[in-house]
């Protein structure tokens, strides 16, 4: 990577692009790329220069799962940001599993963009998340019970309540009491937040 700091933003609202330019500029020295479409961005990404991509999820022509996908595919180039004006918990958890840096739901507080478009510039030049936030992350994540830490890594890989509560022969409540419990233990205010937490720290194992 480069020293220059490139921004893709693709959303088909010219007043949302327009809003994230004049923020990323005020914020740092950042060059921005606005795409109306994902066909656009799509059609030129092994063209134009690496960088934080922040993408709309629901995007007309080529659907935002596309270009995540293709984005997934070239994590030495890009790191992606998805947002939504929907809450789609499944669309999230899909979204971390392509890769994206974080997951944010329309309207958004400007500082977590700013804070995941640090986090994906950190990824791009460095090749790992900042050290201090996997620290942290790990350290809230050590405080889970054994039974909290098999039901949130659960919730984070994707399984309803009602799943995990088949899968480790529990009662439909105390799962949502181990849920709820887990996630006061890493002050989580909600599942995003648990899955954005386990995303920063690696966790749980791919074969865990």
């Amino acid at each position: 990577m480069t020293a220059r700091r490139i921004i893709h933003i693709v959303d088909d609202e010219a007043i949302v692009r327009a809003s994230i330019v004049s923020l990323v500029q005020a914020h740092g020295p950042f060059e921005c790329r606005e795409y109306a479409d994902g066909e656009t961005c799509l059609a030129a990404i092994d063209r134009i220069e690496p960088g934080c991509v922040v993408l709309d999820l629901q995007l007309d022509e080529v659907g935002g799962s596309k270009l995540i996908r293709a984005l997934a595919e070239r994590k030495d180039r890009f790191r992606m940001i998805v947002v939504t004006g929907f809450s789609d918990l499944a669309a999230a958890i899909e979204a971390f599993r392509w890769g994206a840096v974080d997951f944010l739901h329309k309207p958004y507080e400007m500082r977590a963009l700013l804070d995941a478009i640090d986090r994906a510039f950190h990824l791009l030049e460095q090749g790992s998340e900042p050290p201090a936030l996997v620290a942290e992350a790990k350290a809230r994540l050590a405080r889970l019970t054994r039974n909290e830490a098999q039901v949130l890594a659960r919730l984070v890989r994707g399984e309803t309540n009602q799943d995990i509560a088949r899968m480790l022969d529990l009662d439909p409540r105390a799962v949502q009491i181990h849920r709820a419990r887990a996630l006061a233990a890493i002050d989580a205010p909600s599942i995003l937040a648990a899955i954005r937490t386990a995303a920063i720290a690696g966790w749980p194992p791919a074969a865990g």
